[in-house]
């Protein structure tokens, strides 16, 4: 009897547990079709959210953007056209000067004023040489037509009738020839008295230039940039003392790689110009190095910048950028392209689905890019965000435009 209700009591047990899986299980199979509904939500109904922007008509640049330096187009090193001690410095850093009129220094003004003296006196003690030669060789032609009228005279006595010895006559011809020889030592010196003199004059144009070249002034309209020494500092001749600057021309000067070389031509490609509050357009390129510089491989180009705007000055770094082509187009966000195995793509939305629609891209330009062989045009809202999850014809749905 005992066993009987033993087993009765088991019975139940398995029975209580069977009833309590299968509520489990009901429970849980009604929780998963709520959450997850049937298969009327598959993929291809499902709505992807989607940012969508217009292509634009652009003017997209094939450029190379690269740092440069503004230069001074016009400038001048000052030196000391002879040396000596600078006695005075009449400009200071700053200072606009006009060429050939504002004084800038001057070099040992007292020792070569003093030249200048000396050779003026060297010029009249060369005339004096000059008179005395000429009134000695007077007195000597004098002598010797004395002399000449003499020799001849004894010359005629001695030869009819010997009236004359032998030796007077001999006597006579060598008083005839040593005039004859010191006339023609007159007129040497006089020569060279007056080359004596040339040599004086020669001498004071010198001391005269020197005196001249002791005050500098300015070679060219500008400002003064740099000054190198002070008055009372010792100076040798081509030493700088001050530079000049000319603020009204500029040059910007950049460096470009060697492989675009080519593609760089003076008088035809033109360089923007960019710096803090600056921005200079069609600046045209007015020189390209003629050889690449071998250890940077790259060559230099310049343009010019007449009447540049206020902060714009020597020295100062710009960002450059040189347009190698140019021409308009239409483009979309580069992050609109979506690469595919068949090549590049953009996604458009037509009536709440996406398009595909195949591209060939052209330049890039500031963040856009150009769209070719497409038909797209200006205004077509292309998707920016959300196209890498799309393919052509899945639902989509527009979060925002921009």
């Amino acid at each position: 009897m005992s066993r009987k209700r033993n087993g009765i009591i088991g019975l139940l047990i398995v029975v209580l547990v069977a009833a309590a899986l299968w509520g489990y299980w009901q429970c849980d199979r009604g929780a998963s079709e709520e959450a997850f509904p049937a298969a009327a939500s598959s993929a291809e109904e499902k709505s992807f959210p989607v940012v969508l922007t217009q292509a634009r008509a652009l003017r997209f640049e094939d450029r190379i953007t690269v740092a440069g330096t503004v230069l001074s187009r016009n400038f001048a090193a000052v030196s000391a056209r002879i040396p000596g001690t600078l006695d005075v410095i009449d400009v200071d850093e700053g200072d606009r000067v006009e060429a050939g009129k504002t004084r800038l220094f001057q070099t040992d003004h007292i020792k070569v004023a003093r030249a200048v003296e000396i050779a003026r006196q060297e010029i009249a003690v060369a005339e004096c040489a000059i008179s005395v030669n000429r009134a000695n060789r007077q007195s000597l032609q004098a002598d010797f037509d004395k002399a000449k009228i003499d020799y001849e005279r004894f010359q005629r006595l001695y030869d009819n009738d010997r009236a004359v010895t032998q030796d007077a006559l001999e006597m006579q011809r060598s008083r005839f020839l040593q005039l004859e020889a010191q006339l023609k030592l007159a007129g040497v010196q006089i020569e060279m008295a007056e080359k004596q003199f040339e040599q004086a004059k020669s001498n004071l144009a010198i001391a005269e230039k020197d005196l001249r070249d002791s005050e500098v002034f300015a070679p060219i309209d500008g400002v003064v940039s740099e000054r190198y020494l002070e008055p009372g500092e010792n100076v040798g001749n081509g030493d700088p003392v001050l530079k000049i600057v000319d603020p009204s021309v500029l040059e910007v000067s950049i460096y470009i790689p060697e492989q675009y070389y080519d593609r760089v031509l003076p008088g035809q490609t033109s360089m923007r110009i960019l710096a803090e509050g600056i921005q200079l357009e069609n600046q045209e390129i007015v020189y390209k190095s003629p050889t690449v510089q071998p250890d940077l491989r790259t060559f230099e180009v310049k343009c010019l910048i007449e009447n540049p705007p206020s902060g714009l000055v020597a020295g100062r770094m710009v960002r450059t950028e040189t347009i190698l082509a140019a021409h308009d187009g239409v483009g979309v966000p580069v992050d609109a392209i979506k690469q595919m195995r068949t090549g590049p793509v953009v996604f458009t939305v037509k009536g709440g689905r996406a398009s595909l629609i195949p591209v060939k891209t052209g330049l890039q330009t500031d963040g856009w890019i150009e769209v070719l062989d497409a038909g797209l045009a200006a205004g077509t809202p292309i998707v920016t965000v959300g196209q890498d999850f799309l393919d052509d014809g899945f639902a989509v749905s527009v979060v925002k435009e921009s």
